[in-house]
């Protein structure tokens, strides 16, 4: 069978698809990139995401996210395999014949997080530390006018007031967002706009860049860490 087939058939059935090979990529949206060429592996998953993902590092070179429409044709004499959502469309042009492998994957098991986001709240209470070294937590779910309460309000080790914003998941670019409407609102309260930080176990690419734009801070803080700390506390063993 083809190897362009194999693929076709993998994205009908609700496979999952690995390649294996040469290529290079383009992406047009929210904004635009061209990767030459390199050996890297492309991962599509049962739900219409594609990922790239190059020799090291863990995050993918470039992604489309679930509900792609995924095409595959030639151009120039190459397979291009194209992934398009909404305004964004990534393209993939193979260099040679790759190596392909398709996956009938099962998975239903349930993610068990360590903690909620009230307990690493509690968690920062008992250990401002956490958040990092100097920091003091004075107030919770302080009042921001409109916009509503910071998770954590607190001062720096340099006196500086401090709003911590804290997620148990990976910071979203809306969470970023979020944060700064609270530091505008206290902004108009007290003549100053405090520092802003997200402690969170990671945040996506766009939410990072928004923060560096927005100049505000991240943490990384897992919920794991503020279980083990909440354990100790109450006197349990730490280990999960």
């Amino acid at each position: 069978m083809k190897w362009t087939e194999k693929i076709r058939q993998a994205i009908a059935a609700g496979h999952v698809a690995v390649i294996a090979g040469r290529c290079s990529i383009s992406y047009v949206g929210r904004a635009s990139s061209e990767l030459g060429e390199g050996e890297r592996l492309v991962i599509i998953k049962r739900d219409g995401s594609v990922l790239v993902h190059r020799p090291s590092g863990y995050e993918p070179v470039n992604w489309q996210p679930s509900g792609s429409k995924i095409e595959i044709y030639m151009e120039d004499d190459e397979v291009v395999l194209r992934a398009a959502r909404a305004d964004e469309v990534l393209k993939i042009r193979f260099h040679g014949e790759p190596q392909v492998n398709v996956y009938q994957l099962v998975d239903e098991a349930e993610m068990v997080m360590y903690a909620s986001e009230a307990e690493m709240k509690r968690a920062v209470l008992l250990r401002p530390e956490l958040v990092e070294e100097g920091f003091r937590a004075v107030e919770e779910e302080r009042a921001a006018g409109r916009a509503g309460k910071v998770d954590v309000f607190g001062v720096d080790k340099n006196g500086v007031f401090t709003v911590v914003e804290l997620k148990r998941r990976a910071a979203t670019p809306e969470d970023v967002k979020q944060l700064d409407r609270y530091l505008e609102s206290l902004a108009e309260e007290w003549g100053k706009r405090p520092r802003g930080i997200i402690a969170a176990p990671s945040a996506t690419k766009r939410a990072l860049s928004l923060m560096k734009t927005m100049n505000l801070e991240f943490r990384c803080l897992t919920p794991r860490t503020c279980m083990e700390v909440l354990r100790k506390q109450r006197g349990l063993d730490a280990h999960l």
